[in-house]
C-alpha cells in the first residue's frame, strides 16, 4: 500500500479555508477515500451526529497529477480515518509558511518509547529557507470489505449529483442568507423543522413548540429538473398554509421534519464553500433530505464542475 502526492497551491486553498471548515461544524472526525480518479471526504452518520455528507474532489484539484502515486492490493483504494480539525491545522501550518512545494505521503512510523508502529500522513513544506515536516495520525487503513462498505457509502450520498435520488429539488442559494437568518431565529422555539416543497418554485419553514407556531414561504426559487417543474398549475389560495396544503393535495409537493441544527449547518456550508446552486430535495418516500453544493468550472465558462461536490443528507425525524 502506497500514497504519495504534492498538494497543490489551489489545493490546500480549498481545503483549508472551506471543506475542512464544512466538516469541522458537523463531527469530529471524518474518512478519507483516495483512488486513481478522485478524492472522496466522508462523514458517516457516526463522524456528523446521524448526518451523512460526501465530498468529491477530482485529483486535479486537490494535487499535481504528474507526481499523484496511490497504489493498493484493492483497486488502489486506500481508506482510514482522522481527526477533522488536526488534518486542518497541518495544513494551515504549510500555508502560513508559505509553502512552495507540499509532498504528502502515508508511512508507518514507531510510537516513542514503544516497538509499535503507527499509520500517518506526512506532510513535508519545502521553500527556499523551509523543510518542515509534520505527521498527522491516522487510523489503521481500512481493510478491503470497509473500503467497499465506505466507496457504498458515498455513491449512495450522492455527492456526483443528486438527481437520481430525489424527484424535484430546488436551487435555495439566492435565499441562502435569509434562511439562516430565518433558522437561527426558529431555534428558540423548536430543534425540529419541518421542510416542504412544491414544484410551483416554493419552499415552507414551519415549526412548532409551546404554543406558539411560526411558518415562512420562500417563492419564485428555480425547481429541478425541469421536467418536475414543467406544467406546475399556479397555486391559487391566499395564504402560504392554504398554498403548501393545496399544493400536498394535488401531489406537487413533499414534506418532512428534519433537526433544525442539521439545516442549519448544512447551509453554513454556502459562505465557506461559495457554490453556484444549493440544491435541496426530499427522497422518495420521505426517507431523508438531499442538499448538494454545485460548483462552476474554472476551466468551462459557464458551466459546473464535475470534479467538486459536497452532498448532505438528512435524516428525517419519523414522529413527525
Amino acid at each position: 500500500m502506497k500514497f504519495r502526492a504534492i498538494i497543490s497551491h489551489d489545493g490546500l486553498s480549498i481545503l483549508t479555508q472551506a471543506l475542512l471548515p464544512a466538516l469541522e461544524k458537523h463531527g469530529k472526525t471524518c474518512q478519507v477515500l483516495f483512488g486513481p480518479e478522485e478524492v472522496c471526504l466522508l462523514q458517516t452518520t457516526g463522524d456528523a451526529d446521524g448526518m451523512h455528507i460526501s465530498i468529491t474532489l477530482g485529483l486535479e484539484i486537490l494535487f499535481e497529477p504528474e507526481e499523484f502515486r496511490c497504489e493498493s492490493r484493492h483497486n488502489n483504494l486506500i481508506g482510514f480515518q482522522c481527526e477533522v480539525a488536526l488534518f486542518r491545522r497541518v495544513l494551515q501550518a504549510a500555508s502560513m509558511h508559505a509553502t512552495e512545494r507540499l509532498e504528502v505521503k502515508l508511512a508507518m512510523r514507531k510510537v516513542p518509547g514503544s516497538d509499535e508502529s503507527k499509520p500517518f500522513l506526512t506532510f513535508t513544506c519545502r521553500g527556499p529557507n523551509l523543510h518542515m515536516v509534520q505527521d498527522l495520525p491516522i487510523s489503521r487503513p481500512h481493510a478491503p470489505g470497509e473500503v467497499d462498505a465506505l466507496l457504498l457509502s458515498h455513491t449512495q450520498g450522492g455527492a456526483a449529483g443528486g438527481g437520481a435520488l430525489c424527484p424535484l429539488y430546488l436551487d435555495l442559494l439566492p435565499m441562502a442568507p435569509r434562511l439562516l437568518m430565518t433558522a437561527a431565529g426558529l431555534k428558540a422555539i423548536s430543534g425540529t423543522l419541518r421542510l416542504a416543497l412544491a414544484r410551483q418554485g416554493h419552499l415552507h419553514l414551519q415549526v412548532a413548540g409551546s404554543g406558539v407556531q411560526l411558518a415562512t414561504e420562500v417563492q419564485g426559487l428555480l425547481a429541478l429538473p425541469a421536467a418536475a417543474a414543467d406544467g406546475a398549475p399556479a397555486l391559487t389560495h391566499v395564504t402560504a398554509e392554504g398554498r403548501l396544503r393545496e399544493a400536498l393535495a394535488s401531489g406537487d409537493a413533499r414534506t418532512a421534519v428534519v433537526q433544525l441544527k442539521h439545516f442549519s449547518r448544512s447551509l453554513q456550508s454556502v459562505l465557506l464553500t461559495n457554490p453556484a446552486q444549493v440544491l435541496c430535495g426530499i427522497a422518495e418516500g420521505g426517507g431523508h433530505v438531499h442538499l448538494v453544493m454545485v460548483y462552476r468550472s474554472q476551466h468551462e465558462d459557464g458551466g459546473f464542475d464535475d470534479k467538486l461536490s459536497v452532498s448532505y443528507r438528512l435524516p428525517v425525524r419519523e414522529d413527525g
